[in-house]
């Protein structure tokens, strides 16, 4: 039972997460902004990682421990491969674009390029980030001794 559970409440949270980010990508398109889509995955991930991961902490489902952030971590790889193959297919090559930037430090120039695969990893280590911040407010709340 526990297992259907935890499967059950997995699969709303990356469908409502998903449902998210296609609205969010949406509105980045309709108001001509496609060359920051990848914004939208924030959304959804933090509706993922931040709501999905407190509702299993809070049923028992998962442990406030390690579990945690193996847990989020899945999620993380999971919705971002399903963002990456469904976005493009709904609303065209829009997660091609690149940003440059230069940084200057003394003389020495140094040239940064990030696409979308980056900025993926960025949000998924800015979630983590606030995952160890929820963690480490409900430690003592959630413990097992």
């Amino acid at each position: 039972m526990l297992e259907s559970h935890l499967s059950r409440v997995v699969s709303i949270n990356l469908i409502s997460a998903l449902i998210i980010s296609l609205v969010g990508c949406y509105f980045l398109k309709t108001i001509n902004l496609t060359g920051v889509m990848h914004i939208a995955n924030l959304f959804g991930l933090s509706f993922l990682v931040i709501f999905g991961i407190n509702i299993l902490v809070e049923s028992g489902d998962i442990k406030n421990d390690r579990q945690r952030f193996l847990v989020a971590i899945a999620l993380i790889l999971i919705f971002d491969l399903i963002f990456l193959i469904v976005v493009p297919f709904l609303f065209g090559d829009v997660l091609s674009v690149t940003d440059s930037f230069v940084l200057a430090f003394s003389g020495i120039r140094i040239n940064l390029n990030f696409n979308v695969y980056v900025y993926l990893a960025i949000y998924a280590i800015i979630m983590l980030i606030f995952n160890l911040f929820f963690y480490l407010k409900d430690r003592q709340k959630y413990s097992n001794g």
